[in-house]
């Protein structure tokens, strides 16, 4: 009797896992996807070349006319997207200047005028505020009667620790300019862009895919706009609107040059300002997806991909003054005691 009680009660059990068809089922999909990606990724990247070689020969997708369009440049004041308004003034554009500081837009403003824009007009606009975004597209609407293209270049940042921010509003006000003041200009703008058939470009940052510490929120803005106009990019309206994404190192602007000690080492090779922005406006001329200067911050993705790591440590070690892991901090206080290790590895520092 307790016999054919065990049996009845086995055949209501559910079976182990690895006897259901459908784990089964889900394993086999997953190995053969991942071997057929694996294997189309040779045959997808000459595609692309491909595609990107027959695109640069036809004569309407070689490159945008930039002369007599009306172009809205957010955080033009200074730094790249001061550079980024005289290159566009360089090409006979109509340029409309935001930022805060109204004194400097009218400074830019003259500068462009005497580069060669068509015209350059300005007003002042704090990004973080969604009535200023607003007032800064029917601007531009009102007085040249389109926009053609959008520059969204406007950012800040603070340096500090995740734990060391004393309260929510210091940090909000990061992502209120980094990323939502990116997103308002964009979602006031898309209409204008569409009927022209216009472009964004946006400054974004490796930081969105180049962990660096002690500016997290800077970090995770510039990773929610690259995520965000890459969806953009292929949402309906990237039929009609061309999107350029600029994803700058460490360049000579006031973000960099006025940071604490020690935030950047001072031997950290830093692309002129002027260089950064010709490279992107051509970039945006040219219509690429992404810019990436200089170039070879690019390796930092194979680094994230391959051996993420080595982007941990050496931030760790000379920023910080850290041992680079657990596993070697564990060794060296058995070795050289915890005041010691913590003593060596604070003279690392003395690099930056």
């Amino acid at each position: 009797m307790d016999q054919i009680q065990d049996d009845r009660e086995w055949s209501t059990q559910e079976p182990p896992y690895w006897l259901k068809p459908r784990i089964w089922l889900a394993k086999t999909l997953e190995l053969v996807i991942a071997v057929v990606l694996f294997l189309w990724l040779p045959v997808a990247i000459v595609v692309s070349r491909v595609y990107k070689w027959v695109r640069s020969l036809l004569p309407w997708k070689r490159r945008r006319i930039v002369k007599d369009t009306v172009v809205v440049i957010t955080g033009a004041s200074s730094g790249i997207g001061e550079c980024l308004a005289l290159e566009y003034a360089d090409r006979g554009a109509k340029v409309v200047l935001a930022a805060r500081r109204e004194n400097r837009l009218r400074e830019v403003a003259e500068k462009c005028m005497q580069r060669g824009a068509r015209d350059a007009v300005f007003l002042k606009t704090d990004v973080s505020k969604l009535e200023d975004c607003e007032k800064l597209i029917n601007f531009a609407v009102d007085t040249f009667g389109r926009i053609d293209i959008l520059v969204n270049n406007a950012g800040t940042a603070a340096v500090a620790a995740f734990e060391e921010y004393p309260n929510v509003p210091e940090f909000q006000k990061i992502l209120d300019v980094d990323f939502w003041g990116n997103i308002w200009p964009t979602k006031f703008a898309l209409e204008h862009l569409r009927r022209t058939r216009g472009q964004i470009v946006v400054t974004c940052s490796v930081a969105a895919f180049v962990p660096y510490p002690k500016q997290s929120f800077y970090n995770a803005a510039k990773a929610a706009l690259l995520n965000f106009y890459d969806t953009l990019r292929i949402e309906p309206i990237g039929e009609r609107v061309s999107i350029t994404i600029a994803l700058p190192g460490f360049v000579v602007s006031e973000l960099t040059t006025k940071g604490p000690p020690g935030h950047i080492p001072k031997w950290w090779p830093m692309m002129e300002t002027d260089e950064a922005a010709q490279r992107i406006v051509q970039a945006a001329v040219e219509e690429k997806r992404y810019i990436i200067v200089p170039y070879w911050y690019i390796f930092n993705l194979f680094y994230r991909t391959f051996a993420p790591e080595l982007l941990d440590w050496p931030p760790r070690v000379f920023l910080l003054g850290k041992p680079p892991n657990k596993e070697i901090k564990m060794m060296c206080e058995m070795l050289l005691g915890e005041e010691n290790t913590q003593k060596l590895f604070q003279k690392f520092t003395a690099f930056t």
